[in-house]
């Protein structure tokens, strides 16, 4: 098991590793680029199974993902045509604007005539500044709560025999996933007489990362238990040595808020795409 994770120094480190692997680049390239003031890499998708082991299990077969982190933009295309265009639409600042609907249609446009396509963007939070300096030496699952609990509901931890039931319940599609690549390992539940109202799951992504899920049953939510469940989760993962994110819409306000609230930030940007055939564009 790896040794928890207790500051934001080791958290940005791994986050720097992960997402470097998930761009087929070299584990140290995104810190060396930040080291050097560095605004844009770009490197060639590898073979599925050239790729680094520890990458995050998301669908294998994309054809390009397009990353902001923190200022840096990073590309990774298989076909070199695709790397370059966007190199040329990405030079100097464009990168930090590229979430804009009118640069986004740009890059679609280009892309569509070599049969690739958009298929989604997110946003990533992960534990800020804020919330290690709140974080007391110990914490974990079994410590006190870090911050006070919603009154009136009771809090408890589920096992894969606990949360197995909830498989295709609507209710709680975000908080667990039931992905064979990506199964869900840590999950959190709120009850109000006994009735399960709200769940907060973390999906093993990858050997480094897990992320964060959130469902709160409509009449129990503005209370405050989606912003409690997903600190609560995240300060686990981080005892049990992994890094939480936390995903969601570009455009989805109230999900951003409870990652705010629960002492997330906003980390990097994602867009990816898909191949509508398998032709050459070389």
């Amino acid at each position: 098991m790896p040794a928890p994770i207790t500051s934001y120094q080791q958290a940005e480190k791994i986050l720097a590793a992960q997402l470097s692997i998930d761009l087929c680049l070299p584990e140290q390239a995104i810190d060396i680029a930040q080291q050097h003031g560095s605004t844009y890499l770009s490197a060639r998708r590898l073979p599925l199974d050239e790729m680094h082991p520890a990458r995050r299990r998301y669908r294998d077969h994309w054809e390009l993902r397009l990353i902001n982190y923190r200022g840096l933009t990073v590309i990774c295309a298989q076909h070199p045509r695709v790397r370059e265009a966007a190199n040329n639409l990405l030079a100097g600042d464009n990168g930090n604007w590229v979430g804009d609907y009118s640069e986004l249609r740009k890059l679609n446009d280009y892309l569509t005539p070599y049969a690739l396509q958009l298929s989604g963007t997110s946003l990533f939070y992960t534990p800020g500044k804020d919330f290690f300096a709140e974080l007391p030496v110990g914490a974990g699952k079994d410590a006190p709560a870090q911050r006070a609990a919603p009154s009136d509901y009771d809090f408890c931890w589920l096992q894969p025999q606990d949360f197995a039931p909830l498989k295709g319940d609507p209710n709680f599609e975000n908080a667990l996933g039931f992905k064979e690549l990506r199964p869900d390992v840590q999950v959190l539940g709120a009850y109000i007489g006994g009735e399960l109202v709200a769940l907060a799951g973390a999906s093993e992504d990858s050997d480094w990362c897990r992320q964060i899920g959130i469902d709160v049953l409509p009449a129990h939510r503005g209370r405050g238990l989606a912003s409690y469940l997903v600190r609560e989760l995240a300060v686990s993962v981080l005892a049990e040595g992994y890094l939480p994110f936390y995903g969601t819409s570009p455009s989805h306000i109230i999900s951003q808020q409870v990652a705010l609230k629960a002492g997330l930030r906003p980390t990097w940007w994602e867009f990816v795409s898909t191949s509508l055939n398998e032709i050459s564009v070389d």
